[in-house]
């Protein structure tokens, strides 16, 4: 079939061309092992660091930060040599690895010691860095004192609002009409009551204690539920309720009005009451918040001006790098082994190609033309 590959003419073609294919193939693997036994040896030191903040990936991030890049470059001027003073070179000679609370950091160098050198200094850098940042972070004093104005000012706001309602407040005032309309109250119902009585000894008993109890908290404070014997009450007349009635209108202010009538009374001093009691708490609470904003600012203020003063690092160094003693493994025989298979291929290829350039150089056989068959 036309369409079969002659796989014995590609094979043909590379023995042809064996001298290409070992040629490409030699100059590939010498090329990788004067480069692999050429390049010098590269240490690496390693210094093992651990983060005492509260939130270690937040340290974590910042040490591979590009600002704490940039930082090492301020800092490690006279460590470093003027090939390593930019920023793509820091970031490949320092390696960082993020734990849970650790952080290492390796240095890469061709010299051992300038490698725990590097990575040392790294970590001294890193620590200045940190502890510059958590400083910053908190307020400045300027905001602080700022706050605390703010919240004070608040508060004296607040006072000055509940002291302005307390002068003009009327609280102890409904709270005297209460109490005597309520007295007033029940001074027109004993009315009513032997009014409609009359002649009764059970209802005289009645309205005689009741008359006691009504003029007793006229002038004092009884508890509730105190109980009265029956005997201490002498009895009552029509013109001592009378009196009792005049004079708890007089003190109530409340003139003229029927038992049903003062309840009403009563009612609308109570919705008054409840108001103005609503209003001092709000005013109260008011005031209070303000003074607890006041006083927290003022203890922020002072936890932060001594965490500024006594500031430590948010990490702390558990293992200094030491120098290595053995060089990093360069995997020469894999360099080695890469490059011969890559050689193969080229060689291969460049096989064919001097194969094609050959077939095109080489003159194409003459045409015969066929013998003139027209004899007589």
């Amino acid at each position: 079939m036309e369409d079969e590959i002659d796989l014995a003419q590609y094979v043909k073609t590379i023995f042809k061309h064996w001298k290409i294919v070992v040629g490409v193939t030699l100059a590939a693997v010498i090329t990788a092992g004067i480069i692999s036994f050429a390049t010098p040896p590269v240490y690496e030191a390693t210094v093992l660091m651990q983060s005492t903040a509260t939130s270690p990936k937040l340290i974590g991030d910042l040490a591979k930060s590009k600002q704490m890049s940039e930082y090492v470059l301020r800092e490690l001027p006279d460590r470093l040599s003027p090939a390593e003073r930019n920023l793509a070179t820091i970031e490949k000679m320092f390696k960082i690895n993020i734990g849970d609370t650790m952080i290492s950091c390796t240095a890469r160098n061709a010299n051992a010691q300038r490698a725990a050198l590097l990575a040392n200094a790294w970590a001294d850098a890193f620590i200045k860095f940190s502890t510059e940042v958590s400083v910053n972070s908190l307020a400045s004093p300027s905001d602080l004192q700022a706050q605390i104005e703010s919240t004070y000012t608040l508060y004296q706001q607040a006072q000055g609002s509940y002291e302005s309602f307390q002068s003009t407040s009327k609280l102890s005032e409904i709270n005297w009409q209460i109490a005597n309309a309520n007295l007033l109250y029940r001074a027109l119902r004993l009315q009513e009551s032997q009014q409609s009585n009359q002649g009764s000894s059970v209802s005289g008993d009645a309205a005689s204690l009741a008359f006691l109890l009504l003029k007793t908290q006229s002038y004092t404070s009884i508890p509730q539920g105190t109980q009265l014997s029956v005997s201490a009450a002498a009895p009552v007349s029509k013109a001592d309720i009378d009196d009792l009635v005049s004079e708890l209108e007089d003190r109530s202010g409340i003139h003229g009005k029927t038992a049903d009538e003062v309840l009403k009374e009563i009612n609308a001093l109570s919705s008054r009451l409840e108001q103005e009691s609503q209003r001092s708490q709000e005013l109260v609470a008011s005031r209070d918040t303000a003074w607890n904003a006041y006083i927290a600012s003022t203890k922020d203020a002072e936890e932060v001006n001594i965490k500024r003063s006594a500031m430590v690092s948010p990490v702390r160094v558990l293992n200094d790098a030491a120098p290595p003693q053995d060089p990093t493994p360069t995997n020469r025989l894999f360099n080695i082994g890469i490059a011969l298979a890559l050689g193969l291929i080229l060689g291969v290829i460049a096989a064919f190609v001097a194969e094609y350039f050959e077939k095109k150089k080489a003159p194409k056989p003459a045409v015969q033309q066929p013998a003139d068959s027209g004899t007589s």
